[in-house]
């Protein structure tokens, strides 16, 4: 009797962990979600709200790093862009690798920006990424976003062929 008892609570706080597990994934997802949302309309005001004030980004391709803010300024004539129509942005991410508790998490694997004009023109860019979150007052925000290296379509499709998480997502 002892045995089955020990068994029963054995098994039920592994079930407690993987609902855990399981909630954090999800939230993380519906984070990446809103992300994508924000970027396919247009919308900067709740594409900001995912950082976190004091975010960094670091850019493994130009060799630098710097506020969150600043790439902001970078991006923001992409947003006004889709909003108006001019074009349309998308974004697909496949995750290799998400260590996460319930208060913080950090994320790697390749994202594919891309954008399509009204000729029907796409620019594609494949990258290499990794991002650190950060849960403030139930809500996650990214603290770092570091755009480690451009790859290409040929990797993006071995990445996504390989994985052994399959998630892409479209923005």
């Amino acid at each position: 009797m002892k045995l089955h008892h020990t068994l029963f609570i054995i098994c039920l706080i592994f079930s407690n962990l993987l609902t855990q597990e399981a909630d954090v994934v999800l939230q993380l997802d519906l984070a990446w979600e809103k992300l994508k949302k924000s970027i396919s309309t247009g919308d900067f005001t709740s594409f900001k709200s995912l950082y976190h004030e004091d975010a960094i980004l670091v850019n493994g391709i130009l060799k630098n790093s710097y506020p969150i803010n600043k790439a902001f300024n970078g991006w923001k004539q992409g947003f006004d862009d889709t909003k108006s129509g001019k074009i349309n942005a998308y974004l697909e991410i496949i995750f290799t690798e998400r260590l996460f508790d319930e208060q913080s998490a950090h994320e790697s694997g390749i994202f594919h920006y891309y954008t399509i004009d009204n000729n029907g023109h796409q620019t594609d860019s494949y990258v290499h990424f990794e991002s650190l979150w950060v849960k403030k007052n139930y809500k996650w925000l990214m603290t770092m976003e570091f755009q480690k290296s451009k790859t290409n379509k040929v990797e993006w499709d071995e990445f996504q062929k390989n994985s052994f998480i399959k998630r892409k997502e479209e923005r």
